[in-house]
């Protein structure tokens, strides 16, 4: 209601198997114990919230931060400063507390936010990497990262659009 539009479009979320988590502790040749795992593993828990303005992702950063029971420990800004090949996105780990019989603990998630543009250019360019046998894989992979600077602008444009519509109208002071 702040807002006057919806801030989040959509979420996903997963949580690590138990065998994935193993497989992790195993190649960063960790012991498997609880301790390793709260203490080195970020992403035991991944969410990702899908907004449909770039500028929303600041807005939900922000609105995290204010959080009494959130604490924001790591952010990496793929928007602002996006990976080579394209990849746009803001991903921060937070310390969120898990209640148990023994008390509270605190667990870090990940958290990705990006734009419903940024969110379809990911999926394509993860199903392009992970898909075995694609003719001329690393063709579309230049033609992936060429559309990743359309996303950014498209982006930009929608934002625009988006601060003209929900202008606050002008007082009988102006």
């Amino acid at each position: 209601m702040r807002y006057g539009y919806a801030l989040i479009d959509s979420k996903q979320s997963r949580i690590k198997s138990p065998d994935s988590i193993v497989g992790k502790l195993r190649r960063k040749k960790l012991p498997l114990t609880f301790e390793a795992v709260f203490n080195n593993l970020h992403d035991i828990a991944g969410i990702r919230l899908i907004v449909r303005f770039v500028s929303d992702i600041k807005i939900v950063e922000d609105l995290l931060a204010t959080q009494a029971d959130i604490k924001v420990l790591k952010v990496k800004d793929y928007v602002h400063h996006p990976k080579a090949n394209g990849y746009q996105s803001l991903h921060l780990i937070l310390g969120v507390p898990v209640y148990t019989v023994d008390g509270p603990n605190i667990i870090e998630v990940e958290l990705q936010i990006r734009t419903i543009a940024m969110n379809f250019w990911a999926s394509l360019e993860h199903e392009l990497n992970y898909k075995k046998n694609v003719p001329d894989q690393v063709t579309l992979q230049r033609s992936l990262t060429k559309k990743a600077r359309l996303i950014t602008k498209l982006d930009q444009e929608m934002d625009d659009i988006k601060t003209r519509m929900y202008q606050q109208p002008p007082t009988p002071e102006s």
